[in-house]
């Protein structure tokens, strides 16, 4: 692992060169339920036993929440050539819903050095030019929600308890990067790891040992309940308050709260990360959203399921007279929600008030509505996934466990449900942003960005609004919208070249030609490369 390696350009013209682990069956189980700065103007600029059902419960909802390198990767921003000019490019502009005339953008030790018109002499001088014959230019992509080191969900049974795990790992990580650079994701937000594990990255990274994503963490998932290797539990607000300042020196960058705080942890949670300037943003429950967001929250995570006080009183008591909890609340929730009524749009009134960050990562829950069959989501999986995570989702952990045909019709009956309400919600001038869940069931790495972009432009996003929401919206989340996210002078050199325009279409990102990480070129061979093809 973590060889060496070279990028490759073709084209370029220079002027030099301890427990037990248990298993489970697929049989039904039953649950009980748990209580911006503007963007650059650039078009005028150049069968076994089952585990305690209480535990199960809490793994489920929680996480939804061959050596290909020859020379070494360059330390980030420290490429290991001279300029690099891109050539005869058009650069999309998705604020203004518009591409430039061609372009060459020139860079230089890791950043867009300047913009110039075709063929520019001062953009060429003394670099290397890659005449890209009109294709088009973008930022990275960045992956609000991606477990980048998540290990495998395990059982595990010592001294007579039984306990979760899902361990980071760093073997999976670096695979995990690999794809996600080659992908285009540039750029990633953890939103729930170990800080330990993190930093490893960082470094080996920095050190130019692997080629990955840069890297933004939330620490430990503070709940109620402990799961190794993912969440920490409190008790009380004094004890959420703790490990918040914990968390922040080891280094977390948010800090992500989940579904077992009662309020007054919730609150203090959030005081205590904004008291050391971190952001905040959680997977709700049983805590209304609106209320959340009125104590200061910064963000929140997932469509699925929606807010507790979404519902009439006559809706609510449907819905619990009848639900069975666990993942079956993916569907049963929506079946007892107007999207259009009322309470919807109580929901869009508090997302045009507060501006929460938020990334719905619906491809992970339609993964699991579709699951029944041998779909598009295995076969990427197939094709990327960690082995050891494969065969994890092959064996028994998935969003789907217990569910019978009769449940993933209901669930396919409800989706156009899911969909209207992540396109009014894209709608608002909430900080939207594009998340996948990567490492839970069958979110393989990198290309399940452009899934759920696919999936929201089906729902009726249009183009422009995904790619904001997956590159400047993003970088202003995490607070480097003044160094990424945009293409002007000045910026990261974290880029994508496609050979179609995204704008018109979605799917045309994923049309790669070339990636530009911290500076560096890959070309379409490199990329494939860095997929394993």
């Amino acid at each position: 692992m973590g060889g060496k390696f070279q990028p490759l350009a073709r084209g370029i013209s220079s002027p030099s060169r301890s427990g037990r682990v248990i298993s489970y069956s697929r049989k039904k189980l039953f649950f009980v339920r748990k209580k911006s700065t503007a963007t650059a103007h650039l078009l005028g600029e150049p069968t076994r036993k089952a585990p305690p059902m209480r535990l199960i419960i809490f793994l489920i909802f929680l996480l939804f929440p061959i050596s290909i390198l020859l020379m070494p990767w360059p330390a980030q921003g420290q490429p290991n050539h001279g300029p690099l000019a891109l050539d005869n490019v058009q650069v999309i502009d998705a604020e203004h819903e518009r591409v430039s005339a061609p372009r060459c953008v020139r860079i230089e030790t890791g950043r867009l050095a300047r913009i110039d018109e075709a063929g520019s002499a001062e953009c060429h001088e003394q670099a290397q030019v890659l005449d890209l014959q009109g294709r088009y230019l973008m930022p990275g992509l960045i992956d609000m929600h991606a477990h980048l080191d998540l290990g495998p969900m395990e059982i595990l049974q010592e001294d007579g308890q039984v306990l979760g795990q899902a361990l980071p790992d760093d073997e999976i990580a670096e695979h995990n990067a690999r794809r996600l650079v080659a992908f285009g994701v540039t750029t990633v937000r953890n939103p729930g790891g170990d800080l330990e594990s993190a930093a490893r990255y960082k470094a080996r990274r920095a050190a130019g040992e692997l080629v990955g994503p840069e890297l933004f963490n939330a620490g430990l998932i503070i709940n109620n309940a402990k799961l190794r290797g993912l969440a920490v539990a409190a008790e009380t607000p004094d004890d959420v308050r703790r490990l918040v300042a914990e968390q922040v020196a080891g280094g977390a960058d948010w800090i992500k709260f989940y579904t077992g705080l009662s309020p007054e942890m919730l609150q203090a949670g959030i005081d205590e990360a904004r008291a050391h300037g971190r952001p905040s943003v959680a997977h709700l429950e049983d805590i209304a959203w609106t209320d959340a967001l009125a104590m200061g929250l910064d963000g929140i995570v997932h469509l699925m399921p929606l807010s507790p006080d979404l519902r009439t009183t006559e809706q609510r008591d449907a819905w619990q007279a009848t639900s069975r909890g666990a993942t079956y609340s993916f569907f049963e929730w929506w079946e007892h929600f107007d999207v259009d009524g009322p309470h919807a749009e109580q929901l869009i009134a508090a997302f045009e008030q507060h501006r929460p960050v938020f990334d719905a990562t619906v491809m992970v829950f339609h993964a699991a509505f579709v699951q029944d069959s041998d779909d598009t989501y295995k076969e990427d999986s197939r094709r990327y996934a960690h082995p050891r995570l494969l065969a994890n989702w092959n064996e028994w952990f998935t969003f789907g466990l217990g569910w019978e045909a009769e449940d993933f019709e209901r669930a396919r009956a409800v989706w156009p449900k899911v969909q209207r309400m992540a396109a009014r919600l894209h709608a608002t001038d909430a900080r939207m942003t594009i998340g996948t869940d990567m490492g839970n069931p069958w979110v393989a790495p990198g290309i399940s960005v452009h899934r759920e972009m696919e999936l929201l432009a089906d729902a009726g996003v249009p183009a422009p609004r995904l790619l904001l929401a997956a590159t400047s919206n993003a970088a202003d989340a995490l607070g480097i919208g003044e160094q990424t996210g945009r293409i002007a002078s000045g910026y990261q050199a974290d880029l994508l070249v496609l050979d179609a325009n995204p704008l018109l279409d979605i799917s045309n990102t994923k049309q790669i030609h070339a990636v530009v990480l911290d500076g560096q070129l890959l070309t379409t061979e490199a990329l494939n490369q860095l997929k394993g093809e």
